[in-house]
């Protein structure tokens, strides 16, 4: 078990979800490939946080489908966005409005999350956000639906 969690598979100590670790480890990584030392340093407070060491978070980094192991031209191992996740992102509302059309009917923001396809990194404030700027998309409280 990873110190520091707490009771249930994928809980995290504190205010902190799977998806915001996420979030965090890909600002560090928009600039371009980072090692683990590197990663470590810049997202210290959140290791810090979870009470992972290096090992945890490798095992963490190599885990997550958002993230992908390269070479650097030195020959050390880093971590890079993985090019599906980050163009899957792209295709957000597209993802949206098909949801939408399967199910036809409006759908709480929260079971949208669950139903995106796996390696698609998604807050609920990312999918407010891609709604408000589709023209097809509306939000209606929690539930988005079709214009």
């Amino acid at each position: 078990m990873i110190q520091g969690s707490q009771t249930g598979p994928g809980a995290l100590p504190g205010k902190m979800s799977p998806h915001n670790v996420i979030t965090a480890v890909q600002r560090s990584l928009r600039n371009g490939p980072a090692t683990l030392e590197q990663l470590m340093g810049d997202q210290a407070g959140l290791w810090q946080n979870l009470g992972w060491d290096a090992p945890q978070v490798s095992l963490w980094l190599a885990c997550s489908t958002a993230l992908r192991k390269c070479q650097l031209p030195n020959g050390e191992t880093a971590w890079t966005l993985d090019a599906v996740s980050s163009s899957a992102s792209g295709n957000l509302t597209d993802e949206l409005v098909a949801l939408l059309q399967k199910a036809g009917r409006p759908m709480p923001l929260m079971q949208m999350l669950s139903k995106l396809p796996a390696g698609m990194v998604v807050t609920e404030p990312m999918l407010r956000a891609a709604a408000q700027q589709d023209a097809r998309l509306e939000l209606r409280g929690p539930l988005l639906k079709l214009a």
